[in-house]
C-alpha cells in the first residue's frame, strides 16, 4: 500500500521548480488527491487512441510511454514518461482525443487529478492556467533533448538508452525487447547484439541484484 503524502510532497516540489505557487494550492490539492493513487501491477493501456483524456498524472515510480500506430497495425512507441514527472499534455488540457496509446509500464504508481478538479483549480487559483502552459513547455523541451541524446546511430544509440533509462535493462520487466526496438526504430535482434556487446564490454551494468536473472536472460535470447 502506497502512503501518497510522501508521493504529493515529491509533486509539490516538482510544480514549484517549474513555477513558485501560492502554499494554499499545495493545502488544496493535498485534500483532493489524497485518495487518488493508482498503482498498475501489470503492463495496462490507460487509453486508447481517440480516448477522451481524463486524468493528469504524477509518476512517482514506474513509466507511462505514448505509442503510435502504424499502417500495418503495430505499436511503436515515441516517448516515455518517468518517475517525477508530470503526464498533462493538450489532450488533457484541450479535452482532444488522444492521439497515441498510453499505457503503464508495470510496477508503475501515479498520484492523479481528474479534469473536473481541475477545472476547480484553474477558478480558485487562476495563475495554475500558466503552470500547466509552462509544464507542457518542459515536457517539450526534454523531448527535444531526448531526440537529440538519440540522434546517434548503431550500438551508441542502443548506449544512449540504456544510460537514459538503466531500469530498462532488468529483461523484460517493463519494456520488452520489441517495445525499446520500437522506440529506437531498429531491430530486435539488432538491439540484443548490441545489448549484450555494451554488457560484456563493460559499457553497460546490471544492477547488482539483478546480474544473475538477467544474464541468465541474455542466455536464452541468444539461443
Amino acid at each position: 500500500m502506497h502512503n501518497i503524502e510522501p508521493i504529493l510532497d515529491r509533486m509539490f516540489k516538482a510544480l514549484q521548480s517549474v513555477k513558485p505557487q501560492n502554499p494554499k494550492l499545495f493545502e488544496y490539492l493535498r485534500t483532493v488527491m489524497k485518495r487518488q493513487g493508482i498503482y498498475y501491477a501489470e503492463n495496462t493501456i490507460l487509453y486508447y487512441i481517440d480516448d477522451k483524456v481524463d486524468k493528469a498524472m504524477f509518476i512517482s515510480e514506474g513509466f507511462i510511454t505514448q505509442s503510435a500506430l502504424n499502417k500495418k497495425g503495430n505499436v511503436r512507441i515515441l516517448s516515455i514518461i518517468e518517475a517525477d514527472e508530470i503526464k498533462a499534455g493538450p489532450d488533457f488540457m484541450q479535452q482532444t482525443p488522444s492521439e497515441f496509446v498510453i499505457e503503464a509500464t508495470a510496477g508503475t504508481f501515479v498520484a492523479y487529478i481528474t479534469h473536473r478538479q481541475m477545472q476547480e483549480v484553474y477558478k480558485l487559483f487562476p495563475e495554475t492556467r500558466e503552470l500547466a502552459s509552462l509544464i507542457i513547455s518542459s515536457h517539450n523541451r526534454k523531448e527535444l533533448q531526448l531526440k537529440k541524446l538519440f540522434s546517434v546511430k548503431g550500438i551508441d544509440l542502443v548506449e544512449a538508452f540504456y544510460k537514459q533509462y538503466p531500469k530498462m535493462l532488468v529483461a523484460n520487466k517493463i519494456l520488452n525487447n520489441e517495445k525499446i526496438a520500437s522506440f529506437l526504430n531498429i531491430g530486435v535482434s539488432t538491439l540484443i547484439e548490441y545489448k549484450n556487446k555494451l554488457l560484456d564490454s563493460g559499457r553497460l551494468h546490471y544492477p547488482e541484484d539483478e546480474k544473475q536473472v538477467n544474464r541468465k536472460h541474455n542466455l536464452a535470447e541468444n539461443k
